[in-house]
């Protein structure tokens, strides 16, 4: 069984609704968004392998627009794989803000997140 979810609040849903009960968000909006900005939305996703499969493409085709995302994650996410895939994709971005994202990342409070980065990324060209 296909289950669905607001792309906007990631609440369960019915396949045939228009606006989302929970965010109000319309679902007819969705199919304007490029591609990135889909992929941004995902983000949220409440499956962790999910989200961690974006941020992976997202790194792949180098999205400079997922950085802003991306510094909301570094402060709000737990899980440590997804922040080392987070440090992946700014590298992969390479530009002076996700250079300076890879930097507040060497002091990240999870000392895990802070050795990673400084073993892996701290020599930026």
């Amino acid at each position: 069984m296909i289950h669905f979810f607001c792309p906007n609040c990631w609440k369960s849903i019915s396949d045939r609704i228009i606006i989302c009960r929970y965010c109000k968000y319309d679902l007819r909006n969705f199919n304007s968004l490029s591609y990135e900005d889909k992929l941004i939305l995902s983000l949220k996703h409440p499956v962790k392998e999910i989200r961690r499969l974006i941020i992976f493409i997202i790194g792949l085709k180098k999205f400079k627009k997922a950085i802003n995302e991306f510094s909301i994650m570094i402060e709000e996410e737990e899980d440590p794989v997804i922040l080392m895939e987070i440090a992946k994709a700014l590298r992969n971005i390479n530009n002076n803000e996700a250079k300076k994202m890879l930097y507040k990342l060497k002091s990240h409070r999870f000392p895990i997140i802070a050795r990673y980065v400084e073993q892996n990324y701290y020599h930026l060209n």
